[in-house]
């Protein structure tokens, strides 16, 4: 599908997709044409690698490994490698070879458990040095990649599943759990420095993502579909609320290179394109690499024009009838996966 220079396709892969991930360019002015996805919810679960062609092609599979359960999150360490979590509680860490294929490198088997059993991990997160994961379990777990055993444990994250992390600084992670409440914590420390809450209703946070240039803006996306800008260093509050998605937002991702713009997708079958440029001074320029910011206020998020609700906001694909579980921008191009067992590829994403 094309409309006004962008281009839209899905390729159904006969799963459901739970997680996809652009693998990281070569350079911070670099392209990449290869991502990862995992699947959920089938009797033979897989971790894929993707080769997405210059042309309006349909992306095409590399290389194909099985994963025992469900494929939770998948989040890259660095270029090569990258990290799996998954709803038997472990942790994997794989690694690209020449060829782009993936081999396991090291398992942290059962990092989440309930007393009867493995619990599920729900997310990810990872600085180039170390893994936070987090579970239905309540714990933060704190793995180093060259380490069998995790090098922390942190039990009295909340007495609930966490369902979200990411990492503000290289020693700090915010955790967001089912009751709502978002903590940030020192990980040089046993307690959280700062604790807060998205809402008095207690709305579960869903996801967290972190402001590529701006360490202490993040946004969370609610339960109730709400889109949250928080900034860490005022957390008495939201800076702002957006009525996003009519369900539970899935997944919220700043644009790498050009932070005034972010995409949702949710369990209402939406993917949504918020763009806050027009509050940027000074306007940005057009599109020129992966990861060099567009002109514009890296703050712009956090200005009063976004306060008020100065944002453009558009529909990336049409309303799917199922679950958008995942997405992930990179330059031009934006890749998400679904429950009705496809992957969309969306190219010049930042014409909207």
């Amino acid at each position: 599908m094309m409309a006004g220079g962008v281009v839209v396709s899905k390729k159904y892969v006969s799963r459901k997709v739970k997680c996809v991930r652009w693998k990281p360019p070569l350079s911070d002015y670099g392209r990449t044409d290869t991502f990862v996805s995992g699947t959920w919810d089938d009797t033979d679960n897989v971790v894929e690698v993707w080769h997405v062609p210059e042309s309006d092609d349909d992306p095409t599979q590399i290389h194909q490994l099985p994963h025992p359960g469900s494929v939770s999150d998948i989040q890259y360490i660095t270029r090569d490698m990258l990290a799996v979590g998954g709803n038997l509680g472990d942790v994997k860490l794989y690694q690209h070879d020449g060829n782009n294929h993936l081999e396991e490198k090291m398992s942290w088997d059962r990092a989440h458990t309930f007393m009867g059993g493995p619990a599920p991990c729900t997310a990810l997160a990872t600085n180039g040095d170390q893994i936070a994961s987090v579970g239905e379990d309540g714990k933060l777990v704190i793995i180093n990649p060259n380490q069998k055993n995790p090098i922390r444990n942190i039990e009295s994250v909340g007495g609930c599943s966490v369902y979200a992390v990411v990492y503000v600084r290289a020693s700090e992670v915010v955790t967001a759990n089912m009751q709502g409440h978002l903590k940030l914590w020192d990980l040089r420390a046993s307690q959280p420095a700062k604790a807060t809450l998205l809402s008095p209703d207690q709305i579960a946070v869903c996801d967290l993502a972190g402001h590529p240039t701006q360490q202490h803006l993040v946004a969370a996306g609610g339960e109730d579909g709400a889109l949250a800008i928080w900034d860490m260093r005022n957390i008495n509050q939201p800076f702002t609320i957006i009525s996003a998605h009519n369900g539970p937002i899935s997944e919220v991702c700043f644009h790498p290179g050009a932070p005034e713009h972010v995409f949702t997708c949710g369990l209402d079958g939406q993917l949504l394109h918020w763009d806050a440029s027009a509050s940027a001074r000074p306007t940005h320029v057009p599109f020129k690499s992966t990861r060099e910011p567009l002109g514009g206020s890296v703050t712009v998020w956090l200005s009063s024009d976004v306060a008020r609700g100065a944002i453009d906001t558009t529909n990336v694909i049409p309303h799917s009838p199922l679950p958008i579980n995942s997405l992930d921008v990179e330059g031009s191009t934006l890749v998400a996966g679904s429950d009705n067992e496809a992957i969309y590829t969306v190219r010049q994403v930042l014409l909207y």
